[in-house]
């Protein structure tokens, strides 16, 4: 009996030895994969805005990091943050959005609420009409969270904001689509990320290299007739393009130039794109702005865009108000959609 007794002892003793043995390895094996760290989610966006807007603000809320096996309808985390954002902020600054205590866990998503849009257009402040109302970026890298040190990920909105009424009655819409990367361990430790505070990556490579590879670069061909419409698109750039919306503007009713949109929609003729390359014409300018459909073009690959028919645009030209495409008169043509904009000036013939 003694001798069982002993025995029993011994099996439990050596139980005990084995589990303990095997937390040890497991604990060796992710030391940091139990308990929490700390998370910091920047925003970053140099908006492509209606020519005539100097300010573009957001307010934000909801802020949430998605983990990583899970599917998009739960595993959403929520970081504490919410407040405003600058939509104008020069390229590669970044703000803090959110950031708190969350699991341990790997993140490769992230989501937040836009509560409302301001923009200062000629002087004037007016609130924008707000079309992506939740912003969701996958990570193009995963972002590890453990309790060694701060985690931190950059969410990078590609924002239009238009004009859809007139110069003297303008009507804005915000829509945006968004990516995002992890910032690297060893640059993430040397950042100030409070709440609100505002970080320059230009001089970041990782940053550089990040940017390169999720931008397209759209060169258009453009054929303009008062009853045709031809884009010949070709996309150089390392990410894949999405054509949703083509704007025909005068030259002689636009400011812009560079990187921006006409000062409205007014005197242009506005078209969308669906995901089968057919173009029409809208006359719902709103709805022009929600970035559905689109064609797609690969990196690497060019694609051919028809309109035929009448094309309704009206401008004014030697004082005369025109209705329609006018032979011989200039016209810059404008392709935009989620991560994605390009334009050309075209001679109508």
């Amino acid at each position: 009996m003694k001798k069982t007794y002993v025995a029993a002892i011994a099996i439990v003793a050596a139980f005990v030895l084995v589990l303990a043995a095997a937390v040890a390895l497991v604990q060796y094996q992710s030391p940091n994969q139990s308990g929490s760290g700390k998370l910091a989610i920047m925003g970053t966006d140099p908006a492509v805005a209606a020519s005539g807007v100097s300010s573009a603000t957001i307010s934000y809320s909801s802020v949430y990091a998605h983990t990583a096996g899970s599917d998009m309808a739960s595993g959403w985390t929520q970081v504490s943050g919410s407040g405003s954002m600058d939509l104008m902020a020069s390229q590669g600054t970044a703000q803090t959005l959110a950031t708190s205590q969350v699991n341990a866990a790997t993140y490769d998503a992230f989501k937040f609420n836009v509560d409302s849009c301001k923009v200062v257009y000629q002087g004037q402040s007016y609130v924008t009409t707000v079309a992506s109302t939740t912003i969701t970026a996958a990570s193009e890298s995963k972002v590890n969270v453990n309790s060694s040190a701060t985690a931190a990920a950059v969410v990078d909105l590609r924002t239009f904001i238009e004009n859809t009424g007139s110069s003297s009655s303008p009507q804005f819409v915000f829509s945006a689509t968004a990516v995002a990367t992890s910032v690297p361990p060893s640059t993430a430790a040397t950042l100030s990320l409070q709440l609100g505070a505002t970080i320059d990556l230009s001089a970041q490579s990782w940053w550089s290299t990040f940017m390169t590879q999720t931008t397209t670069n759209v060169n258009v061909a453009a054929t303009l007739t008062g009853g045709s419409l031809v884009l010949n698109l070709q996309n150089s750039g390392h990410a894949g393009a999405e054509v949703q919306e083509v704007i025909v503007t005068p030259v002689s009713a636009s400011t812009y130039a560079g990187a921006s949109l006409p000062a409205s929609f007014s005197s242009s003729a506005v078209f969308t794109v669906s995901s089968s390359g057919s173009v029409q014409q809208s006359s719902s300018l709103q709805a022009t702005a929600l970035l559905d459909g689109g064609a797609t073009i690969s990196s690497g690959s060019m694609t051919t865009l028809n309109f035929n028919g009448n094309i309704a645009i009206g401008t004014t030209v030697g004082g005369v108000r025109v209705s329609g495409i006018v032979s011989g008169q200039e016209y810059i043509v404008t392709c935009i959609g989620a991560n994605t904009y390009a334009s050309t000036t075209v001679v109508a013939s």
